[in-house]
């Protein structure tokens, strides 16, 4: 009796599995994890060299406490990205919001960067006027700007892939509430009223 009762369950969630399989958002595969790493990796590059520019700023030779922080980003962001390269399958459990948050703060501190940079070119002119150093920081504040941009951009493909995570965990997490859900109806139904005989 419980073999039956427990193969018309089984029977229940492929049934449902099949069912809903096609309409439902899927999650991220392999090869697009694998592509987005690819890009954070560029982008995390790209910022790298930014803040190697932004070293160069009077505020920073002031106060160097930015470009620190800036470059334990990169290395939190570097080994997040390693470890993602080894074992894609990370970004579904903790890895794609941990990527998320990373692209999010350097892609702001390089926007502060290029703001900071724009600010020194205002109060540089306004003191001395110095049309190489202002060329100079323009270079600066260009390249975080640039910076900035693409981990932005970047950062957007992640989140629309968790989002993907998210809606697929969902659906799947209401898929087996259903199934045990019917699965219980079964078994109520192919249970005696009045108990097991003796």
């Amino acid at each position: 009796m419980f073999r039956s009762m427990l193969a018309v369950c089984m029977l229940l969630s492929v049934s449902a599995t099949q069912q809903q399989e096609s309409k439902e958002p899927d999650f991220p595969t392999t090869d697009e994890i694998q592509l987005v790493v690819t890009q954070s990796e560029r982008s995390i590059e790209q910022y790298r060299q930014s803040v190697v520019l932004e070293a160069e700023l009077v505020s920073a030779k002031e106060d160097p406490s930015g470009v620190r922080k800036d470059q334990e980003l990169i290395e939190s962001a570097t080994k997040l990205i390693a470890a993602l390269k080894k074992n894609p399958e990370g970004f579904h459990v903790l890895g794609g919001l941990l990527l998320l948050s990373l692209l999010d703060d350097a892609s702001r501190n390089a926007a502060l960067c290029s703001n900071t940079g724009m600010a020194e070119i205002t109060q540089g002119l306004i003191a001395k006027p110095d049309a190489n150093t202002a060329y100079r920081i323009l270079n600066i504040s260009n390249g975080c700007i640039a910076a900035s941009t693409h981990l932005y951009t970047v950062s957007e493909s992640v989140e629309a892939m968790l989002e993907r995570e998210m809606k697929a965990q969902q659906n799947l997490n209401e898929k087996a509430m259903n199934v045990a859900k019917k699965c219980t109806g079964v078994l109520k139904q192919m249970t005696p009223k009045d108990g097991p005989k003796r």
